[in-house]
């Protein structure tokens, strides 16, 4: 079911939305766009928590509670100046999602992806973390992100390494691999 609050309202709100959303910077890689998440993208956000995939990142979830992390990403941008991008491939628009967050218990900014099944395979994860990554290291001045893996996700994992991550020694109690980005690490070829 689509609830209301998914659907696209025409009218002076949604205008000041996308002016607000234009805010946002947007860069564009070789082959992708990662730019401000609109409100016809959370279909594909939620396709993407509501399923099976999500069982890495605690899920799945409802479609309530994809919209709840859905908004909550998207309203770091107003708190901090940094939260949630939609990436469009060249082929796949609303390939996934890639996000600089800050959780309310964590001590460090974190770099996470989500990405749609279909756009598995083509290498845009690693080009979204690095561009992102870089973002927050060249314009936000940052000097370290952390990305949470979970033990079983072994693709995460070679992505993680394929960007330069650096995994700290022992997993979480819960499985959880914490890798580290620091300024000026070098990326694998």
């Amino acid at each position: 079911m689509i609830a209301p609050v998914e659907q696209h309202r025409p009218g002076p709100a949604s205008r000041q939305a996308a002016r607000i959303g234009g805010t946002i910077p947007s860069f564009n890689t070789r082959r992708l766009q990662i730019r401000a998440p609109r409100i016809y993208d959370f279909t594909a956000y939620a396709d993407i928590l509501c399923s099976e995939r999500a069982a890495l990142i605690g899920g799945p979830f409802t479609r309530a509670q994809a919209w709840a992390e859905f908004t909550r990403g998207t309203a770091l941008w107003l708190l901090h100046g940094h939260g949630l991008w939609t990436i469009d491939a060249q082929t796949a628009p609303s390939a996934g999602f890639v996000t600089l967050g800050f959780a309310y218990d964590a001590a460090e900014p974190d770099l996470a992806i989500l990405l749609a099944v279909t756009a598995e395979g083509h290498g845009y994860a690693r080009e979204a973390l690095i561009a992102v990554r870089d973002h927050a290291f060249g314009t936000l001045g940052w000097e370290r992100l952390v990305s949470s893996v979970d033990r079983a996700d072994t693709r995460g994992r070679v992505l993680m390494k394929a960007v330069g991550a650096v995994r700290d020694a022992d997993p979480l109690p819960d499985g959880t691999y914490i890798y580290r980005h620091v300024a000026g690490q070098e990326v694998a070829a």
